[in-house]
């Protein structure tokens, strides 16, 4: 009787601890069962497989499964075919017999899973290997004047702190006769990061800086709130064969102005846009999870490749960076009529006047709205404003008392490299050439109204002043310190 309430009290636990343990973890399916391998399966004498191993296997890969489905852009497209159980029946079978530590069979099965579903750029870092890499030295930019008015920046690592580090240097430097940006051995991963550093290069009337787009095919347009303080100024970009990632896709993209040269050898293919994703063990993977490409839409698969071939040491680079900024700038031929129609009421391809309803949504860019409660708008102060940031153009469009929903384009300004007056004023002609054609204070209407009101992100711009002719409806916009011009405008006279 005693031996038979023993058992019963030994069923009663195991039945609790049945209850107890759970089959599955919430959220998370049941691991597949381990193989029952028996002592001989060949009846010839062979040794059994030693035993399973005790420690924790399958979560690395558990986690990798889950990445694949929701982040990666190569098996985002395959990930019903990813099976946890299936990979984990695989990984438990491999272990099976091998005298290595569980974790480093995993290591070596996942790396064989990235191949088998992931994307070429996909990689796995081992624990040790992720650490240094978090860990490494990330020097800040560093400057130096290397001429009259000239500076060198060298920017190791693009980094949310690097806009902010060029800025302040060059608040601190006379830069007004080139830039030398040394990108070699440079690595970017965040596309804001690359757009916040290319906006510094490049005006405001560049639109958008990168294109980004996900495993759906779905577009993202970056741009940047940074101000540009280097726009136009000329600049030498050196890059390598260790330029990659986003820093090849800043030098692509800043070598589309006519200010800018692109010195040194080529860099890596720079098609995907990669992140870091941290596993449980402490390893990491690095995963393709969207492609990218410049805000004009060229593609880096194939990298980048420099107009100017550099090789030797540092002082052979430098060298060739300032003979780069000693070359004339690549300006664009003047246009062989004007593009800028006082008479017509055209600027390029746009009429003055014209209903902004009619333009192509996707044309339009960053928008301004100023209401005409706000008292604020300028000129109109009745109507409510609407400014549209174009590539090349801004439009400062009304919308009138009793009118529904039609904005006109009243004042349009055209920042075109090629953009020039009937009377041969164009983007770079000075103060003097202006007033010397249109005429100075008292003539014409001359007046320095700022045209953009209080709400605006161009009201207040402290490196433009705004000289309009209310009698001729020309308008134009200079840079300070140089007194050239940096946009030309037309409005409708007395508006």
């Amino acid at each position: 009787m005693k031996g038979f309430a023993r058992a019963l009290g030994a069923w009663g636990i195991l039945t609790l601890m049945a209850g107890i343990l759970p089959g599955s973890v919430v959220g998370q399916s049941a691991l597949p069962p381990v193989p029952v391998i028996p002592s001989d399966p060949s009846g010839l004498g062979i040794p059994a497989a030693p035993s399973p191993p005790r420690e924790p296997i399958g979560l690395d890969l558990r986690h990798l499964v889950g990445l694949f489905i929701n982040e990666s852009l190569g098996a985002g497209s395959q990930a019903a075919a990813v099976s946890y159980n299936d990979l984990y029946t695989r990984l438990l079978a491999r272990s099976y017999g091998d005298p290595r530590p569980p974790i480093e069979v995993e290591y070596e099965f996942i790396q064989e899973i990235l191949r088998e579903y992931g994307d070429p750029a996909d990689r796995f870092w081992d624990p040790q290997a992720f650490k240094d890499l978090l860990n490494r030295p990330r020097p800040p930019v560093q400057a130096r004047g290397i001429g009259p008015r000239q500076v060198y920046l060298a920017v190791p690592d693009l980094t949310p702190a690097t806009a902010q580090q060029i800025r302040q240097t060059l608040y601190t430097q006379d830069y007004s006769q080139g830039i030398i940006l040394d990108l070699r051995g440079s690595v970017g991963y965040d596309p804001q990061v690359v757009a916040d550093v290319a906006r510094l290069f490049l005006p405001r009337s560049v639109q958008p800086l990168l294109i980004t787009e996900d495993r759906f095919g779905q577009p993202t347009l970056w741009s940047s709130e940074n101000l540009p303080i280097a726009a136009g100024i000329p600049l030498v970009v050196l890059v390598d064969g260790n330029t990659r990632q986003g820093a090849t896709l800043l030098a692509a993209q800043l070598g589309s102005s006519g200010s800018t040269l692109i010195v040194g050898q080529p860099t890596q293919g720079s098609e995907r846009q990669t992140r870091f994703f941290a596993l449980p063990s402490g390893a990491a993977v690095e995963l393709a999870v969207a492609t990218w490409k410049t805000g004009d839409g060229r593609s880096l698969e194939r990298g980048l490749v420099p107009l100017q071939t550099v090789e030797g040491d540092d002082n052979a680079w430098l060298k060739a960076g300032l003979q780069a900024l000693a070359l004339p700038p690549r300006r664009p031929a003047l246009p062989p009529r004007p593009t800028v129609l006082v008479q017509e009421g055209r600027v390029g391809r746009f009429e003055l006047g014209m209903d902004t309803r009619n333009v192509d949504t996707h044309l339009l860019g960053n928008v301004d709205q100023i209401p005409a409660a706000s008292g604020a708008n300028v000129f109109q102060p009745n109507s409510d404003l609407k400014i549209f940031y174009l590539q090349d153009y801004i439009f400062f469009t009304y919308r009138h008392p009793g009118i529904v929903d039609s904005f006109f384009a009243n004042r349009i300004y055209t920042t075109h490299p090629e953009a020039m007056t009937g009377e041969g004023i164009r983007i770079g002609s000075t103060y003097s050439e202006v007033i010397a054609v249109y005429g100075g204070p008292g003539e014409n209407g001359y007046n320095e109204v700022v045209p953009y009101p209080k709400g605006s992100r161009e009201y207040l711009r402290d490196d433009r002043y705004y000289v309009n002719y209310d009698a001729l409806g020309l308008a134009f916009a200079f840079e300070v310190g140089s007194n050239q011009v940096t946009a030309i405008g037309l409005f409708k006279p007395g508006s």
